[in-house]
């Protein structure tokens, strides 16, 4: 008795999923109905997959023909159902870590365009472009493509972390310019990133502050930032008492600096040397190679 009750069971559930998947498309031809149950992944730019608890509120938008649709909310279960007309194009697309003290994101109108609705940092200060921006914003995107019509799919959603990290080191800088009031000025950045996943908004300059360490070099706060866009790329300027010391947009091999997502660089500046250059690295290589055995 107890087998054919979870059966029944289970049919029963199926066949609530159902209706509830065929809402959306209760004006169109029913034999044209694609369904999915989507579950979001945290995963980072080598595959492995992230604890979902850092990914904090997640919000997903449903586009069909790249206009807005929908907003999707998961179920109990955190799988997100859709299902839409197989003959048109779809697209789910899923923030995470959308906290307003740090994001502002653009409810989209109905019919809004996929590439014109954002979601922007909050700028630090008013009438300035200094910003600064949370550690993560996970980004997630599905497009459909042909399935059966009238099945049920399921599906992963990967979400990858769209924002970078920078530090600046400036070695011996007290040796060299001796003390004074230092600031570190970083620009090139972008303060939006579109529903489409595209850097886009208006140009942001991080100003982070820093610290000596008993060798007299200085090493900036991490500036948590979305990525380059691209074309564009970031410039370093260091200011004493106000005065520009240096700056530069090239590395030691003459390329331009850029951040793309996930990336956690360290931009070392030697201004002992003769010809002071930017050498840029990864982050953890830098801590390792200040290991003193």
């Amino acid at each position: 008795m107890k087998m054919r009750y979870h059966i029944a069971q289970h049919y029963w559930l199926l066949f609530i999923l159902s209706i509830l998947f065929m809402e959306s498309c209760i004006n169109e031809d029913n034999s044209n109905c694609v369904q999915y149950a989507l579950t979001t992944q945290l995963v980072d730019k080598s595959g492995a997959v992230l604890p979902d608890s850092i990914i904090g509120n997640v919000k997903a938008y449903l586009f069909i023909n790249n206009k807005f649709d929908r907003i999707v909310t998961a179920e109990s279960n955190g799988k997100y159902l859709i299902s839409f007309d197989g003959n048109v194009k779809a697209t789910l697309v899923a923030f995470g870590n959308m906290n307003s003290d740090s994001v502002n994101i653009h409810t989209p109108n109905e019919g809004d365009d996929i590439s014109t609705v954002s979601v922007d940092l909050l700028s630090t200060r008013s009438s300035t472009s200094y910003f600064s921006s949370p550690t993560y914003l996970f980004y997630g995107r599905f497009d459909y493509t042909s399935v059966a019509s009238g099945s049920t799919t399921t599906a992963l959603l990967p979400m990858h972390n769209q924002h970078a990290r920078a530090h600046v080191v400036v070695k011996h800088l007290l040796s060299k310019y001796g003390t004074g009031n230092y600031q570190l000025v970083l620009q090139g950045f972008r303060g939006a990133i579109t529903f489409n996943g595209t850097i886009t908004g208006d140009s942001v300059t991080y100003s982070p502050s820093g610290t000596f360490d008993n060798n007299g070099d200085y090493t900036s706060d991490v500036v948590n930032t979305l990525p380059t866009k691209d074309g564009e790329y970031v410039t370093v300027l260091m200011y004493k008492d106000g005065t520009l010391l240096w700056q530069t947009s090239t590395d030691a091999d003459g390329n331009k600096v850029t951040l793309a997502a996930e990336d956690d660089k360290a931009f070392v500046i030697d201004v002992q040397k003769i010809y002071i250059l930017l050498q840029v690295m990864p982050w953890i290589d830098y801590q390792q190679s200040m290991v003193v055995y």
